[in-house]
Parts: C-alpha cells; sequence; structure tokens
C-alpha cells in the first residue's frame, strides 16, 4: 500500500461515517421530571404509612404458669409423607393437666390454631392461655377448651405457594387425629368436630380443608381467621394463584349447600397492619367481616402478628367462644344461627353484659319503682349526673311529635352499669303529685357501646317512630340504685339540622380549610356528617372538630367528645377523642380500608363521621385534603403494582435502544433512552385498548381475564392510576439506574477482590485464580453452563442471584476497560480510543437491570429453599428453575463478542416492536398476577438471544451499493467535514461524540474493505469491526469477500 493510500484511509472512513443522530433526539422531555416528582410523593406516602400510624393500644395477656407444647403422636405414613411438620398440644405449668396431655387423655372441647407465613405454633398461646384461666374461673375447669396448634416449621406459605397443599393435606389429618383422642369418652359427650382459628394464611389452610375430597365438611363447624388476605396482597407464583382460584371457585358453588352449616367469621387488624390491609382480609363467604378497631370492646388496630395476642380481641374471641357451649353436650352448640347471633353480640352489637343469653339479656317489660324519683325532663338539651345513688331514678322525656324541633333523641351514658336503662312508656299517671310510669318496654336492645375511657354506651330513636308505631308518650331513662358516678346527655332535635351532607373539596386545595359548621349548637351531643365524593381508596380527607367555647366544669372525670369515621359498606369504623389540651388532635381522618364495591353508588349511603360532643362545648367542624395521607393511601392499595411498571419500563429502554441500533448502529446509554425517548403513552393507552378488546364476548371466552379487569372487580381502578404508576416506574427505574451505575463504580473493585480472594483461597496460586475468573467471562459458555448446573442441583433461585453478581462484575470490567482506554488516549499511547467498549456497557447495563428485576421476583423462591436446608428436603416445585435455564443460557449468547451486541444484524426495529409488544404484556396480565412478569424477563432474554444467533446481517445486501459508495467518497468525505465544523449541543455531547467516533469506525472496516491487498481474519475484523474477539468459535474467511476486494481494487484504479 502506498502513503497516498495511507492517508485516504481516513478520508474514505470519513467519507462513510454518519453524523451523529439529531440532538432533537436526545433531548431530556419533561416525562422523567414528572416521573421523579410522583415517585417522590410515593416516598413521602411511605413514610406516612410506616410514620404516621396510630400507637399501638393492645394490652398484652400474660400467663400464671410456663406454656408447655407436647407433641401429639401421628401415623408414621403421616410423619414420612410430612417431616417437617408436627401437631402440638398446648399446656401450663406441672401436674396432673400436664400429665393428662402428655397421656393423650383429652375431654374438653378442642380448638385447632393454624400459622400463617412464618409463622410460629407458640402464637396459640394468649389464645389458649385466656381459655384456660376463663375455664378454671368459670366452672373450675369443668368446662374447657383443648388448644392444639400445628407446627409448619416457619415456612413461607406467603411467598411460596408450592407448600400450601401439602399443609392443607397435613391440617386435614391432624383433624382426624384429633378427634381420635376423645373416642374414648361416653355417646353424644365427645366433640363431633374441631373449631379452627387461622391466623394470616392458615385461615385460608383453614377454608381450603373442604376442597380435599377425602375431607367430611362436618368435622368443622366453626372458622375463625386473623389477618386472613382472601383476596391475595401479590401473587407470586402460579400455585398461590391457582389455590386462591380453587378456594373460591369451591366456596363460591358449596357455600348455600354443603358448606352452609359453618361459620365463617373474618377479623382483619385494620390501619396497623401493614402487610394485609383492610380491604384484603374482607371475605365474601363470610358470615361477619369486622376489623379489630370496629369490633366492640376492642376498638384498638393491630398488626399483622399483634392481633393473635392482643387482649381486648382474645378476651371478645374467647367470650364468644364459651357463649357457644351447649348446656347439654359441653360442646360447641350445631345450631349455626346462634352462633352467628353470638358472635355478632360480642363483635359487633354488645349491648348488654360480657356474656350473651337471649332469654334473660334484655327482658321485654320492666315494672317501676313508683316510689323512686322521678323527674320531667322539658329541656331539649340537658345533663344529669347520678352520684352513690340511694334509690332508683327516672328521667321522663315526653315525646312531642307536633313540633319538628323533636323528631330525634339521643341518649349518651357515661358510665352506666346497667345493661337495661332505656324504656318506652305508653300509659303515665301521678302517684304522690308526680307524673310516673308504672311500666316500660325495654329499648335498651337498641344501645351501642361506644369506645371512651370507661364504660359509654349511646341510643338513638326516631321519636316518630316511637310515638305512631308503638304509641309510646314518654321516654324513660332508668338510673339504678346504688349506681355511682352516671352521667346522661341528653339531646332532642330535628335530624335535618344535625344530619349534613357535604362534597368533599377536590385533593388540589389541599392548603386550604375548609368550614362544615361553624359552630354546632349548644348542648348539641350528637352530628352526622356524611362525605359525599369518597368513592375511591385514594383519598384522604381531616376532619377536624376544635373546642370553640366550654363552660368551666370541675369534674374530677372530665367528659370527652368522641368522633367515629364509619365505612357502610364494611364493618369498619376508625375513632379518636376529642377534648382540650395539647393531648388531643381533635381530628380524624377519613380514608378508606375497603374499596366500594363496583355498583353500589346508588344502593349504600356515603361515609359518615358521626361526632359526640361534649355539652359543655360548642365546636368549629372543619374539613381539607391531606396529601401525604392519600399517597399513603397509594402504598398501601397500589404499591404491588410498581414491580410490574418498572419491569415495563426497562423493557421499553431495550427497545429504543434496538431502535438507535437500527438507525445509527449505536446503542444508546440506558440513562440517555431513559431520559428522552421512554413515555408511559407507550403502554399505557395500547394495554387499555387491548383490554378493552378481550373483554368482548368472544375473546372473553378464549383468554384469561385481564389484570386491568381484576382491578376494576375489585373498585380499585381510576382513570390516572395506570398513568401515575408508570409515571412512578419511570421515576424509580431513574433513581435504580443511578445506583447501580454508582455501586459499579463505587463497589465493583472491592467485589473483584472479594472474588479473587476466594478464588485464591480454592486455587494453589493468585495467576491461576486470576485466569480462571477471567475465563469465566471471556467464555461466557462455560459460566452458563456452571450456574445452569447449579440452578438443577439447588434452586434456579440461587442461580439467578449468582448470575447477577456475575453480571455486576462483567459491567465493572467493562466499564474500567472502558477507563483504561480513555487514559491511554489521554497519555498520547493511542491515537483514539474505542467507543465500542462504550457500546456493550450500554447494551449489557440494561440487561443487568432486568436480570435484577427477574432475581428479586424470583428471591422468595430462594428463602422458601433455605428454610428446607435443615431437613435436606426439595422444593415440591420450583417456578424459578425455567427461568434461571434461560437466562443463564441465553448469557453464552449476548456475552459473545466481550458482551457488545451485533449491530451489523438486520430486523432490530422488528426487535423493538416485540419488545414494546412484552410491555404491553405486562400492563395487561402483569399488574396483579406477578408471577407473570418472569415469564416477560424470560422472553426478552430469549429474543434478543435469538436474534443474535440468527438474524441475517445488513452487509450481505449492501455489498452491491458498496462499490459506489467507494467510487463517491471525495464528495462524501467533503460532506463529512462540514458536518465535523457543526456545532453539537452540550445535552448529549458525550453520548454523540462516542456514537459518532463510533460510526467512524464502522466506515473504516467498509472502506478498508475494498483497499487492495488488505486481508482480514475473524480476530481482525468482528461483528462490530474492532479487532474485538467474536464467538468462541473461529470462521474462515468468506470468498465473498476476496471477491468484493478485488472489486474493489479495480474501481479505485480506476479512480486513481
Amino acid at each position: 500500500m502506498t502513503e497516498t493510500e495511507e492517508e485516504t484511509i481516513p478520508e474514505d472512513a470519513e467519507a462513510e461515517a454518519e453524523t451523529p443522530a439529531d440532538t432533537e433526539q436526545d433531548k431530556v422531555k419533561p416525562v422523567v421530571f414528572i416521573g421523579l416528582f410522583i415517585t417522590a410523593l410515593l416516598g413521602l406516602g411511605t413514610f406516612d404509612v410506616f410514620m404516621n400510624m396510630e400507637p399501638n393500644g393492645c394490652s398484652m395477656t400474660y400467663m400464671f404458669e410456663y406454656p408447655k407444647y407436647i407433641n401429639m403422636k401421628l401415623p408414621e405414613e403421616v410423619n414420612q409423607t410430612f417431616p417437617k411438620y408436627r401437631l402440638l398440644a398446648y399446656g401450663e405449668g406441672e401436674g396432673k393437666h400436664i400429665g393428662k396431655l402428655k397421656a393423650e387423655k383429652f375431654d374438653g372441647i378442642p380448638v385447632l390454631f393454624i400459622p400463617g407465613n412464618s409463622g410460629s405454633h407458640k402464637q396459640v398461646r394468649s389464645l389458649a392461655s385466656v381459655a384456660l384461666r376463663k375455664a378454671i374461673d368459670d366452672s373450675e375447669f369443668k368446662v374447657h377448651f383443648d388448644y392444639f396448634t400445628v407446627d409448619f416449621g416457619e415456612e413461607y406459605s406467603a411467598l411460596y405457594g408450592g407448600v400450601l397443599q401439602d399443609q392443607v393435606k397435613f391440617v386435614s389429618h391432624s383433624i382426624e387425629r384429633i378427634l381420635q383422642l376423645y373416642r374414648g369418652r361416653k355417646p353424644g359427650q365427645g366433640p363431633t368436630s374441631v373449631v379452627l382459628v387461622g391466623h394470616s394464611l392458615g385461615g385460608l389452610i383453614a377454608k381450603a380443608l373442604f376442597t380435599e375430597p377425602e375431607f367430611s365438611p362436618s368435622l368443622v363447624q366453626v372458622i375463625i381467621t386473623l389477618a386472613t388476605p382472601h383476596t391475595p396482597v401479590v401473587l407470586m407464583d402460579k400455585e398461590t394463584h391457582d389455590f386462591y382460584t380453587k378456594i373460591d371457585t369451591f366456596w363460591a358453588d358449596s357455600r348455600a349447600a354443603s358448606l352452609s352449616h359453618v361459620t365463617l367469621v373474618s377479623i382483619g387488624g385494620g390501619l396497623r397492619d401493614v402487610q394485609v390491609r383492610a380491604g384484603l382480609t374482607q371475605d365474601t363467604h363470610a358470615d361477619i367481616n369486622i376489623n379489630s378497631n370496629a369490633a366492640a370492646s376492642v376498638w384498638v388496630s393491630t398488626d399483622h402478628q399483634c392481633i393473635v395476642w392482643c387482649k381486648q380481641l382474645v378476651l371478645s374471641i374467647n367470650r364468644a367462644l364459651f357463649d357457644m357451649i351447649g348446656p347439654i353436650s359441653k360442646q360447641i352448640t350445631m345450631n349455626n344461627k346462634l352462633r352467628k347471633d353470638i358472635f355478632h353480640y360480642h363483635l359487633l352489637h354488645p349491648s348488654g353484659g360480657k356474656e350473651y343469653d337471649p332469654d334473660n339479656l334484655h327482658p321485654a317489660t320492666m315494672t317501676f319503682d313508683m316510689n323512686g324519683y322521678w323527674s320531667d325532663i322539658l329541656k331539649r338539651q340537658f345533663t344529669f349526673s347520678k352520684g352513690n345513688v340511694t334509690c332508683n331514678h327516672y328521667s321522663m322525656i315526653k315525646i312531642a311529635i307536633d313540633d319538628p324541633k323533636q323528631r330525634f333523641l339521643t341518649l349518651d351514658a357515661v358510665r352506666m352499669s346497667a345493661d337495661d336503662w332505656v324504656f318506652g312508656c305508653k300509659v303515665t299517671k301521678v302517684h304522690k303529685n308526680t307524673r310516673v310510669c308504672e311500666e316500660g318496654e325495654n329499648l335498651s336492645s337498641k344501645t351501642s357501646i361506644i369506645p371512651s375511657k370507661g364504660k359509654r354506651k349511646a341510643i338513638h330513636l326516631d321519636l316518630l317512630e316511637m310515638k305512631q308505631k308503638f304509641g309510646y308518650t314518654h321516654i324513660v331513662v332508668h338510673t339504678p340504685v346504688y349506681t355511682e358516678d352516671t352521667r346522661v346527655n341528653i339531646d332532642v332535635y330535628n335530624p335535618r339540622e344535625r344530619s349534613i351532607s357535604y362534597a368533599v373539596p377536590k385533593w388540589i386545595n389541599f392548603w386550604r380549610q375548609f368550614t362544615v359548621v361553624e359552630k354546632t349548637v349548644q348542648g348539641a351531643v350528637f352530628y352526622n356528617l356524611s362525605l359525599t365524593g369518597i368513592d375511591h381508596p385514594w383519598q384522604a380527607y381531616v376532619v377536624k372538630a376544635d373546642p370553640r367555647q366550654c363552660m368551666s366544669e370541675n369534674e374530677e372525670k372530665p367528659n370527652f367528645g368522641l368522633a367515629m369515621f364509619i365505612t357502610p359498606w364494611a364493618n369498619d369504623a376508625t375513632q379518636t377523642l376529642l377534648g382540650q389540651g395539647g393531648n388531643f388532635t381533635n381530628s380524624i381522618t377519613a380514608k378508606l380500608q375497603s374499596s366500594r364495591p363496583p355498583g353500589s353508588n346508588d344502593t349504600t349511603e356515603t361515609p359518615q363521621v358521626h361526632f359526640y360532643l361534649d355539652p359543655a362545648c360548642t365546636y368549629t367542624i372543619k374539613i381539607y385534603p391531606s396529601i401525604p395521607q392519600m399517597m399513603g393511601q397509594m402504598i398501601r392499595f397500589y404499591a404491588p403494582l410498581l414491580l410490574p411498571c418498572m419491569v415495563a419500563v426497562i423493557i421499553l429502554i431495550i427497545a429504543f435502544q434496538m431502535r438507535r441500533i437500527e438507525s445509527s448502529q449505536y446503542c444508546q446509554s440506558t440513562l440517555l433512552t431513559l431520559l428522552s425517548a421512554v413515555s408511559p403513552v407507550n403502554v399505557v393507552l395500547p394495554s387499555r385498548m387491548v383490554a378493552y378488546l378481550l373483554a368482548l364476548g368472544p375473546l372473553a371466552a378464549i383468554f384469561p381475564k385481564t389484570d386491568i379487569e381484576i382491578l376494576q372487580s375489585q373498585g380499585l381502578d381510576f382513570g390516572v392510576l395506570p398513568i401515575m404508576m408508570f409515571f412512578a416506574g419511570l421515576g424509580t427505574v431513574f433513581l435504580l439506574t443511578c445506583l447501580a451505575w454508582g455501586t459499579i463504580l463505587l463497589c465493583g473493585s472491592l467485589a473483584h477482590k472479594a472474588v479473587m480472594r476466594w478464588a485464591t483461597r480454592v486455587s494453589p496460586h493468585e495467576v491461576v485464580a486470576e485466569v480462571a475468573v477471567s475465563t469465566l467471562s471471556n467464555f461466557p459458555s462455560i459460566l452458563a453452563c456452571i450456574l445452569i448446573a447449579l440452578g438443577f442441583a439447588t434452586c434456579g433461585s440461587l442461580a439467578l442471584c449468582l448470575g447477577c453478581f456475575c453480571y455486576f462484575l462483567k459491567l465493572f470490567k467493562m466499564y474500567q476497560d472502558y477507563l483504561e482506554c480513555l487514559v491511554k488516549r489521554a497519555v498520547g499511547l493511542r491515537d483514539d480510543d474505542d467507543p465500542s467498549i462504550l457500546l456493550g456497557v450500554n447494551f449489557q447495563f440494561t440487561l443487568a437491570l432486568l436480570w435484577l428485576m427477574s432475581t428479586l421476583l424470583n428471591l422468595p423462591t430462594l428463602l422458601s429453599w433455605s428454610r428446607n436446608l435443615p431437613h435436606s428436603l426439595p422444593l415440591p416445585a420450583d417456578p424459578s428453575l425455567i427461568h434461571a435455564v434461560i437466562l443463564c443460557g441465553s448469557l453464552s449468547i449476548l456475552w459473545q463478542n466481550e458482551g457488545k451486541p451485533k449491530v451489523e444484524k438486520k430486523y432490530f426495529s422488528v426487535l423493538a416492536i416485540i419488545l414494546q409488544g412484552l410491555a404491553i404484556f405486562i400492563a395487561t396480565f402483569a399488574m396483579v398476577t406477578i408471577y407473570r412478569l418472569s415469564f416477560a424477563i424470560s422472553a426478552v432474554f430469549v429474543v434478543l438471544t435469538t436474534h443474535q444467533l440468527i438474524s441475517p446481517n445488513r452487509e450481505q445486501e449492501e455489498q452491491e451499493i458498496e462499490e459506489e459508495e467507494v467510487v463517491d467518497n471525495q464528495t462524501a468525505a467533503q460532506n463529512t467535514t462540514d458536518h465535523l465544523s457543526a456545532p453539537v449541543t452540550a445535552e448529549s455531547a458525550s453520548e454523540s461524540e462516542s456514537e459518532y467516533e463510533y460510526q467512524l469506525n464502522i466506515a473504516k472496516k467498509k472502506v478498508i474493505k475494498h483497499k487492495p491487498g488488505v486481508i482480514k481474519s475473524a480476530s481482525e475484523v468482528t461483528d462490530t469491526g474492532f479487532g474485538s474477539e467474536g464467538l468462541d468459535w473461529e470462521y474462515e474467511e468468506d470468498p465473498a469477500d476476496s471477491l468484493s476486494d478485488e472489486s474493489g481494487k479495480e474501481n479505485v484504479s480506476n479512480i486513481g
């Protein structure tokens, strides 16, 4: 080659090089700033969920003796089938009681406690200990409950559904074994069923028993579930999805038939339970659904673990169970209606004492003591206090329906110990110059217990109904003799003045407070505020009732006001006390814990706030939106949707990178692609259209139900939800990208040294260790085989974790090579750098993020596998294995060529369309069913690997026109010089410079290909043309290249 020809090579290269991509294409879009703003708001919501939480108001339960858990013998076949599981009986202390348990002699009523996800069998302690003490106190242990519990080895049943069916079968065997322990008793006295108490997923196990073909439904009469997610929190694998579907289908078909005898009660934890939100504990098949904060005599929210030991709730459950004992059989009554009434009384409406006796609870009538103290209440608002009552006191309130201001009556009794205290009187007479009533009809069953510091009850009576329907002339309030320190607030009013309907303000007005009631009526006791417009779970409003003016009262026990937020379509109520001083916030948050059922806008009342006021004060009632608590609601209800959105965003980044390779043969960086190309519009609108089409009649019968349709059926979908969550996903991916780059730069060296230190221990010499580590990187097929073999030998998720770590090291090494190239160029050791290295870094970094997402999705399987290590048991099924095989197998192709994509391939635009389709698939089918995300990620790696393997090269079709390009190289060189002199904007200077140099080298390859006497081997010209190594195998020179070289030589000679 002559000197002149050598000088013309860069000119020809410049002629072939294209200009950098249009800077308009690389401009940062405002989408990313919107995403970061929404991400910051959700961060504020996360802070609200975990930090703005009501204090734990539960009292502890204590034991009088040390607990004992006695192992029960099971058939050998059961022990061999389930070696990890145990059945135990609960006892306390030492002596005869423990001796009987060890001898397996039982004569009580069996109750089986089923723990949930990672739950311990010892969680039965509180329920069992309280029942034991109550039996001793009530009947000297003649009538008692025998508490059993199962030990599942604290398995992660919520994260790995493969163990759920085994747990169901073991509980079925346990119930059979428990009933066998009572077969020695007299006929008619032994139990025929077992009471089941399930915590968390243990409640779901209890429901699943009936799906077993060999299980007899008559063996269970009562099921109590505590914080059980009857609707799944997240679906991490298909086994869990199928498990829920099987249970829901069976109960929907059999609830009115073979399961009609079962009394099912579901109790949720309320706002403090951040693991299973209250709405998920609502069961459409349950007889009673209630949250602990709304349960009578409990009134406190419980977290997910606290619900099993909260003393207030434990006492209510045990009282209900003891009231179900039949007087003759000494077992749980077979009367299903009676059992429902008992639960309703103890959990929802306890109008009397702590025991439910339907025959003697509230006598229908009562004969009054005419010689007692009688008084007529003439004022509409009146308060009387009774202390140390020495005779029966009767206060009569006349019913005057002619006055519209006297249509309704509210009585608020503080520290009223009597169960029968309100009566209707039809006939009065004068006795000793005093109007009295001889007999009254008992209205005390309408009483509601309301929370306060001490005993407090209230009753609301429609005086017009009392007069016209029952013929009452007076309402009588009875304060029995020997009553101490009782206070009764009387309020007669027109309900139109006290029932206020208010449309909540828009959320955008969060900075303003809106006055609902400027000043309450002096002496008023009750107000009902209906909040119209609260229809979505994300809404949250603060309602304040500030005392304005209070009459001075010198009371040792002050009277407190009360505000209760009530959700009509769920047994849910939150409450707060109102008072004076800095210890009272005098505000309550109106936010839903259960979404409004679809189609109930016209049939169900709106959420309400009930105010029980101190009649000595007047109040101002205000309302305003709360942005932090709105975002907290978004986290509670929609946090699981964030991960699918993040995966979809990463797939969109890869799709736009493929489009960029198609147009300029350069892979743009992950961060710049995210900032300049990705938008929720690429996914949200197409997914909505797909969901709409699939919901049509013909297609709905073929395709599964879309996740969008699932959200709509649960009442959780609203207009901007998908756009908002995808914006949040975009912002989170941006932060994750920055964090990942920072980790690679800051911790990559430490990780590499740690690997070398470990390899040095294994190998005899440091050089051997270095060669071994570099071999795994340079020959990815070996690494892929090792990871796949590890996945089959242990767990697929473990292979994914190690593969993710290897990806981390690979990116660090690639970026280190790029920095070394820059340093050599800076010190003059080389004329230019090699931007193709950055090409590989950009491509592999996005794939590493996607690999990280797959690892996180399959991490629960690894945790479940680790639980089985002490027992040397494999997983029943490994859902992560198929994904580990696909991803690890793809390394053998995607890591070839030093990790750089083969940009000379065709059909990158088609590949981008397929990837965008996968992102749309996620938005349509994988927002709720999270386990489908792993299949979408695996599909991305399969598509990319297939494309890199079998897609034809673009150069094969361009060889015919390359000769014309060489002929015109002089003109192209001049054009290139003009482009080089054009200014480049600062927004994408670094990216465009690398891209330009990369394209310049592409052109060099093409020009050198046509120079005479130039022959290349596979090691000199690879897929990207920079002398890097290609695939693991060598290939021979293509004869077509020789012909092309000869033709190029002739053309150059003619030009000369």
